[in-house]
C-alpha cells in the first residue's frame, strides 16, 4: 500500500491534507450515513478521474478514521480492487486529516452533519446543460458518458431534457419528471400544450406514466380518425357527424340497419357514394371506424331493423351513458393496467423487492390456496421472478420466494384485470385490500383506478346496508310469529273444556224440511219398492 503523501503544518495539531491510500482508511462506527446505497456511478467516475474531493479523517494508532467521505472511501476501495484506477495517477485520495479532533466524539458528529448539510447536488437541468454544453465541444454521447461515469441512457435522457422546455425542466428539478419519463416525452416535443397537459397537477413520476399513456392513446386515435377521413374523401364519400341523439331517436340510421319494403337487404358499399347517404366516423378507445348511414330512411320506403324493442327517449340516453361510461372505465382501466404492471416489476421484481410480499403470500398459500390457482399471465411470471412456475420443482430459497410472491401477484391483476373488464367475480374485495397495499408501497393510483376502488367499497355498503335490512325483517317477522304463537296459547288456556258423550244407537233427528231431501226421496209412490 503506498505510503500517507502529508502536506504538514507548522502546528502539531492544525488541519493538513495528505494523499492517503483508501486501503489505510477506517469506518467510523458513528457514521451517520447507515447506507452506502448503489456506488456504480461514483466508483465509474474515480475510475476516470480519481477522487477530487478530499476526505475528513482523523489520525488513529498507525492508521486513519473517516468522519466525512465514506462514500468515496468506499468506492474507491472497489475501483482499486478490480484494477480500474486511472492510469498515471497515485492510487490515494486526498483527505484534510483533523488531529485536532481526535478524543472529541460530539466534534466528530458535528463534522459529518456540516460536510453533508453543506454539499448540495446539481439539479436535474443543470446536470443536462452540462452535457448539453460538452456536447457543443464536440464530445458525442459516449464520450461524455465515460467521462462522467454516467450511464449512456442517463446522459441521452437529459439532453433531451434541454429539448422540451421550461415545463418540463422544472418538474425534473421538482422530481416529479424522472430521466425515464423524458425518453417518453420526447414524442410530445412538437406539441407544447400536450406536454404542459400532461406535466400539470401531477405529484409524481408514476402520475406523468400515466398521462403520457392516455396522451399517447388520444394521438393514437387522432392519428386513425385522420387516415380514415382521408380514404373516404378520396372514395368520394361524404361525412357527416354523429348526431347526439344517436342512434335511438334521430332521422338518419345506419345502413346495415335498414332494408326495403321487400325485406331485402342494402349494400353499404353500394349506396355510400349516392345522394341521400353519407359515413359517420366512430373513435374507438384505440383506434377509429366508420360506417355508412340513410340519412332519411323514410323517404326512401326503408323499414328499420336495429332495434327491437321500445324505450323512451330519456331511458335510452341514460343507458347509452351509462355503457359509454363503463367503456370508457375499461379502457382507462387498461392503460392504468400497463402503468401499473411496470410499477409491479420494478417494486417487486427482484429478490429484496419480493420480501415486501412474502409474508402475504406465504398466508394465501396456507389459508386460501385455491385463490392462488387463478389464471396468471405466464410473462408476468417470468418479468417478476425471472423464470416460469416450474421453476419452483429445483428453485432454491430465494427463488421460490420470488416465484411465490410472483403468483399472488399474478393472481391479484388477474382479478383486478376481470372486474376492469366487466365479469363477474366472487373475490371483489380483495381488489381495494390491493389496491390500497400498492399505494402503501409508493404506487399512484391513475383517476380510473381511485374510480373503481370508490365505486367497489360503495358496492360493498350498499351489499351490508341491504343485507342488514333483510336480517331485521326476519327479525321483525320472526318477533311477530312469537306473539302471535304467545297470544294463542293464553287463549287457549281461558276456554272452557266441555266433554260430550255420543250415543251408542241411531237417534231419530226428529222432523226436517223437505229442502233437506234428495229429489227421489221426496213423495215417492208408496209401491215403489214392493215389487
Amino acid at each position: 500500500m503506498a505510503p500517507a503523501i502529508k502536506v504538514r503544518s507548522p502546528k502539531k495539531k492544525a488541519p493538513y491534507l495528505a494523499q492517503i491510500d483508501p486501503r489505510d482508511l477506517l469506518a467510523h462506527p458513528k457514521n451517520l450515513r447507515t447506507q452506502l446505497g448503489d456506488l456504480t456511478e461514483l466508483r465509474a467516475s474515480i475510475a476516470a478521474y480519481g477522487v477530487w474531493q478530499a476526505l475528513t479523517v482523523i489520525p488513529e494508532d498507525d492508521g486513519y478514521r473517516v468522519v466525512a467521505g465514506h462514500r468515496r472511501a468506499a468506492a474507491a476501495k472497489e475501483a482499486l480492487k478490480a484494477g480500474e484506477w486511472p492510469e498515471g495517477l497515485s492510487p490515494t485520495v486526498p483527505c484534510l486529516v483533523r488531529p485536532d479532533l481526535v478524543g472529541l466524539a460530539p466534534e466528530q458528529i458535528v463534522a459529518m452533519l456540516v460536510e453533508n448539510d453543506q454539499r448540495v447536488d446539481l439539479t436535474e437541468s443543470e446536470r443536462a446543460a452540462g452535457y448539453a454544453q460538452l456536447e457543443l465541444f464536440g464530445l458525442d454521447v459516449a464520450e461524455i458518458a465515460r467521462r462522467t461515469g454516467r450511464p449512456t441512457q442517463h446522459v441521452q435522457s437529459a439532453l433531451k431534457l434541454t429539448k422540451l422546455g421550461a415545463a418540463a425542466t422544472a418538474a425534473a428539478d421538482a422530481g416529479r419528471l424522472s430521466l425515464e419519463d423524458v425518453a417518453e416525452l420526447a414524442e410530445f416535443e412538437d406539441d407544447p400544450k400536450t406536454m404542459e397537459k400532461i406535466l400539470k397537477d401531477v405529484g409524481s413520476s408514476w402520475g406523468i406514466k400515466h398521462k403520457v399513456q392516455e396522451e399517447r392513446r388520444k394521438r393514437q386515435v387522432k392519428e386513425a380518425v385522420a387516415a380514415v377521413t382521408a380514404e373516404l374523401e378520396a372514395a368520394g364519400v361524404k361525412i357527416v357527424k354523429r348526431p347526439k341523439e344517436w342512434p335511438y331517436n334521430c332521422q338518419m340510421a345506419r345502413v346495415d340497419q335498414l332494408e326495403t319494403a321487400d325485406g331485402e337487404k342494402i349494400d353499404p358499399e353500394a349506396v355510400k357514394t349516392l345522394d341521400g347517404y353519407a359515413a359517420v366516423i366512430e373513435e374507438r378507445w384505440d383506434s377509429a371506424g366508420s360506417f355508412v348511414v340513410c340519412l332519411d330512411p323514410e323517404a326512401h320506403g326503408y323499414k328499420r331493423t336495429g332495434h327491437s324493442y321500445y324505450k323512451s327517449p330519456a331511458e335510452i340516453a341514460a343507458k347509452e351513458a351509462a355503457d359509454k361510461a363503463k367503456e370508457d372505465l375499461r379502457a382507462r382501466l387498461k392503460e392504468s393496467a400497463a402503468v401499473r404492471r411496470r410499477f409491479l416489476v420494478e417494486k417487486y421484481g427482484s429478490a429484496k423487492g419480493a420480501k415486501t410480499l412474502l409474508v402475504d403470500a406465504m398466508r394465501f398459500a396456507v389459508v386460501w390456496p385455491d385463490f392462488l390457482q387463478y389464471r396468471v399471465d405466464g410473462e408476468l411470471i417470468k418479468e417478476l421472478a425471472g423464470g416460469v412456475l416450474t421453476d419452483g420443482l429445483t428453485a432454491g430459497q430465494d427463488r421460490l420466494n420470488r416465484l411465490l410472491v410472483a403468483r399472488l401477484i399474478g393472481a391479484q391483476e388477474h382479478n383486478v384485470e376481470q372486474v376492469a373488464d366487466g365479469r363477474w367475480v366472487a373475490h371483489k374485495d380483495l381488489i381495494v385490500l390491493w389496491l390500497n397495499r400498492l399505494e402503501e408501497d409508493g404506487y399512484e393510483l391513475s383517476e380510473a383506478e381511485a374510480d373503481m376502488r370508490a365505486a367497489l367499497i360503495a358496492a360493498e355498503e350498499e351489499r351490508k346496508r341491504a343485507e342488514a335490512e333483510e336480517e331485521a325483517e326476519e327479525l321483525a317477522y320472526e318477533a311477530e310469529l312469537a306473539a302471535e304463537e304467545a297470544d294463542g296459547d293464553e287463549g287457549d288456556g281461558d276456554q272452557e273444556v266441555v266433554d260430550v258423550q255420543l250415543p251408542e244407537e241411531d237417534v231419530d233427528p226428529g222432523p226436517c224440511a223437505e229442502a233437506d231431501l234428495a229429489p227421489n226421496d221426496a213423495e215417492q209412490p208408496e209401491n215403489q219398492g214392493d215389487e
